[in-house]
């Protein structure tokens, strides 16, 4: 098998547009990417989801992970009909080799999500699991020798202030110089506004299309070299229409 690299993340890894992933080859002479980001997931799933990479895929020249948020949370059932409901608020994903699918943006049904949220929902909780999450997916990382770089989608994925006693103790073990970050620990979205604002559609809550290029090219390659004008002015010119979204 080819060398290759692996994204794993949310919707800002992988969406209806092109995403930064895409972009990663033309930076590093075209080594394979595999893009395994799926819209809605929480960080539980994006670190199982990166170690199964690391466990079952072979010449992993670079790993390159976007953490989420952590609000979301993950549900799973074993019945694969049931998981085919309509109305549903959530994504899901059918494993066949662990017969379960993953409910990977909460509970589908909107009374059981209310409910969960209201009783066992706990922001302190999933705070303190989501660097559970980042220090045992660089612990397998590591084991396995892959080279590996971490990003979050947003500012409010890590809360560096107002960390108790216990959640600093994890904090410390993590190494954040595997983290590339925009500025005081920002993410993609702050850098996007900050610079491509202009290209956003109203009212659409990911970056676009142009914003991705830039932040491979110059937060992750920090590279000199451009892609070729036409390019570029397709990137500029994605979004059409009265919705704001292209057809190309």
């Amino acid at each position: 098998m080819p060398d290759m690299t692996i994204a794993h993340g949310c919707s800002f890894t992988r969406y209806g547009w092109p995403c930064w992933p895409k972009f990663v080859p033309w930076f590093n002479g075209n080594v394979i990417m595999k893009n395994k980001g799926r819209s809605g997931s929480g960080n539980e799933t994006i670190a199982r989801s990166a170690i199964h990479s690391a466990m079952t895929h072979e010449n992993i020249l670079h790993m390159y992970i976007m953490w989420s948020g952590v609000d979301r949370y993950e549900v799973i059932t074993r019945d694969r009909q049931a998981d085919e409901l309509e109305g549903r608020l959530t994504y899901n994903v059918w494993d066949d080799d662990l017969q379960w699918s993953t409910w990977y943006g909460g509970h589908p049904e909107e009374d059981k999500h209310k409910y969960y949220r209201r009783h066992f929902w706990d922001e302190e909780h999933q705070n303190y699991r989501t660097l559970e999450h980042i220090l045992r997916t660089q612990m397998f990382l590591d084991k396995k020798n892959i080279p590996y770089t971490m990003m979050i989608f947003n500012k409010d994925v890590l809360r560096d202030k107002h960390y108790s006693r216990s959640e600093h103790l994890l904090h410390n073990c993590i190494d954040w110089e595997k983290f590339l970050f925009y500025k005081n620990r920002q993410g993609l979205w702050e850098f996007g506004i900050d610079n491509y604002k202009e290209y956003y559609v109203p009212g659409e809550s990911h970056p676009p299309p142009i914003a991705h290029y830039h932040w491979v090219k110059d937060m992750i390659f920090k590279s000199d070299i451009s892609c070729p004008p036409h390019e570029y002015e397709k990137l500029k010119n994605y979004f059409k229409g009265k919705d704001g979204r292209s057809t190309i």
